[in-house]
């Protein structure tokens, strides 16, 4: 392998990208995925990525000197010694990862220096028996999104994901490039907990892109006025009521193994149990 053999993905090469992608994920990928990735607010194909005959790279920015490395298939040295040296451009810490499972990928890591710093988990539930209906805190209501609910949804967001690891700050743009302009943004599927006119907590979740029969809850917070009292619980289980009606077969979400707010609790109290695990590895670029 030379570095000319290294280029940057073009759109002919989505399909080989999205199999790289999915080989060693818990979760199938769609071409939609790799397309939403490539489209995002910041991100330059040509400088941020990398294809090679068994392995992609992919650096985002994620600010305060961070840049998350992906990588999937069998990464030469040579690729990875790019995205280290593009990586440098960017920050001062890089941080990446692969599922537990993809050995080869983890060792490579720690062969140049990564180490293990977190887990995160992914979690799933069979949606086949019915589960306890939602009890709400006093005074609290639930509904779908509605037109003009989007600033109140990024801001709950933003404010209630401060309270985890090493938390990332996106612009409203940024935000809504993920979430509502993504082709798999369903409305019926944002919940908004109100307590009068106030937000209480929400659920932002969307149909799998890559497995039709799962249904993705995306992200999940409470804020802190209304934390210990139920409504993480509640919002999970309105979700999974819906859910069903639409016919979703399972229910997948990924969670920091050590949350600072205990969330895989919540989410084992609910029926969901550790699927997979990805392991999190960080370096400091000199």
């Amino acid at each position: 392998m030379s570095l000319a053999s290294l280029r940057a993905p073009t759109d002919d090469d989505l399909a080989e990208v999205t199999r790289l992608l999915s080989e060693a994920s818990p979760d199938p990928v769609a071409e939609d995925d790799v397309r939403q990735a490539w489209t995002a607010p910041g991100f330059d194909r040509e400088q941020d990525a990398r294809l090679e005959a068994d392995a992609y790279v992919r650096l985002e920015d994620l600010g305060e000197g961070r840049v998350f490395l992906l990588v999937a298939g069998a990464p030469s040295g040579e690729i990875l010694d790019w995205a280290e040296e593009r990586g440098r451009a960017i920050g001062q810490r890089l941080v990446s990862g692969s599922w537990s499972t993809n050995r080869e990928v983890l060792r490579e890591l720690e062969r140049r220096g990564f180490a293990l710093v977190r887990h995160s988990q992914r979690m799933a539930v069979d949606l086949g028996e019915p589960a306890a209906p939602p009890v709400w805190p006093a005074g609290v209501e639930v509904r779908a999104f509605r037109p003009g609910d989007e600033r109140a949804f990024y801001e709950a967001q933003q404010e209630t994901f401060r309270d985890s690891w090493e938390p990332v700050d996106e612009t409203f743009e940024e935000w809504s490039h993920w979430l509502l302009d993504a082709p798999w943004f369903d409305p019926g599927l944002w919940f908004l907990a109100l307590d009068g006119d106030e937000t209480a907590g929400f659920a932002i979740c969307h149909p799998r892109s890559g497995d039709p029969a799962a249904a993705s809850i995306r992200l999940l917070g409470v804020r802190r006025p209304w934390r210990r009292r139920g409504l993480g619980r509640a919002l999970l289980l309105h979700a999974f009521a819906v859910f069903r009606e639409r016919s979703f077969r399972r229910a997948v979400l990924g969670v920091d193994a050590e949350s600072l707010t205990g969330a895989q609790k919540l989410y084992e109290s609910v029926g969901m149990h550790v699927a997979a695990r990805f392991d999190i590895y960080e370096k400091a670029l000199s």
